[in-house]
């Protein structure tokens, strides 16, 4: 195997570009596919996810022509992670036909359907590790275990420990995509917040459709200025997800109370009481007396458990 320590992501969104990134020069971060292809050859494109092998006669039909330019890097790489964007063994395939020795993982992060391509066991012929964050997904295909990090870790905390942004306006923040019956489940939310007298800063934002800009779209500076100004910030679990969402890493390292639907959180080891409500199994009328509790202090040593670097570091082992 390599060993020059270089780790490369794949399936990672890198736009709008993250700075934070900068801090880890060993490690490289894109997706898998070239993107801003025109039409024609996002037809090709596709059709090169469904032609048996026997038949990719021509590169435009060849899924490996769709790949990014960290395919002309590949060699350089001793460990290479793929994040949940399998549409089938032909990257796997290549990544180990031009760098043979590599470490190649696959960590998934989102419910797998079954029949799709993403089911572990379609590649027990390769040198793959699976990694899920969803215990029920490792349960389920008998693979590892390993929790997600803070995808903006370590965000520049230093420049923000101040007395500017330590007053509170508000209890409780929540944003996040309107999906399945979650406009429901928010205004059920809402409705026990103002009955507890609560303040929030709701922001339910419509779906991407059909390419469109979604409405109300909010940036992850604007988001972490909302986290910054309130006590809590809420944790919506989608249908279908036992894993936790990035909101307990935000609140964990921005020192924030966490409302949560999902029981999953009392599983992770920064969980106490007296920081994390689970909705559900206490009474909602114990959430003032619960907001207004200081918050009780992580060991730093448990806190940088999820960061990038702990997290690739998983992979490594």
């Amino acid at each position: 195997m390599i060993n020059n320590n270089k780790t490369l992501i794949l399936g990672w969104p890198v736009k709008p570009p993250q700075k934070w990134l900068q801090r880890y020069p060993d490690i490289e971060v894109t997706r898998i596919y070239r993107e801003n292809v025109n039409w024609c050859e996002k037809k090709f494109k596709d059709l090169s996810f469904h032609m048996p092998k026997s038949m990719q006669v021509f590169d435009c039909i060849k899924p490996s022509t769709w790949y990014g330019d960290w395919k002309e890097r590949i060699k350089g790489f001793d460990t290479v992670i793929l994040i949940d964007e399998i549409r089938g063994r032909d990257v796997f395939e290549y990544i180990l036909e031009k760098n043979p020795q590599c470490n190649l993982n696959v960590f998934i992060d989102s419910p797998i359907k079954e029949g799709s391509k993403k089911e572990p066991f379609l590649y027990k012929d390769l040198p793959v590790r699976f990694f899920t964050c969803d215990r029920r997904i490792a349960e389920r295909y008998h693979i590892e275990f390993a929790p997600y990090f803070y995808i903006f870790s370590p965000y520049y905390f230093d420049e923000y420990l101040n007395d500017s942004w330590l007053e509170n306006n508000r209890e409780v923040f929540f944003v996040g995509e309107e999906k399945g019956d979650r406009a429901q489940r928010i205004a059920q939310i809402k409705e026990i917040l103002s009955k507890a007298g609560l303040t929030h800063d709701i922001h339910l934002v419509p779906q991407n459709r059909r390419g469109k800009k979604k409405a109300a779209y909010m940036t992850y500076s604007d988001v972490i200025e909302h986290v910054k100004q309130s006590k809590a910030i809420l944790e919506l679990i989608s249908d279908g997800q036992t894993g936790i969402t990035q909101r307990p890493y935000e609140a964990l390292f921005f020192k924030k109370k966490l409302i949560t639907t999902s029981a999953e959180i009392k599983n992770y080891d920064f969980y106490c009481e007296q920081n994390v409500f689970v909705l559900g199994e206490r009474e909602v009328a114990e959430l003032p007396e619960f907001l207004n509790a200081p918050f009780k202090e992580i060991d730093k040593e448990i806190v940088d458990e999820y960061t990038l670097k702990s997290w690739v570091e998983r992979f490594k082992k």
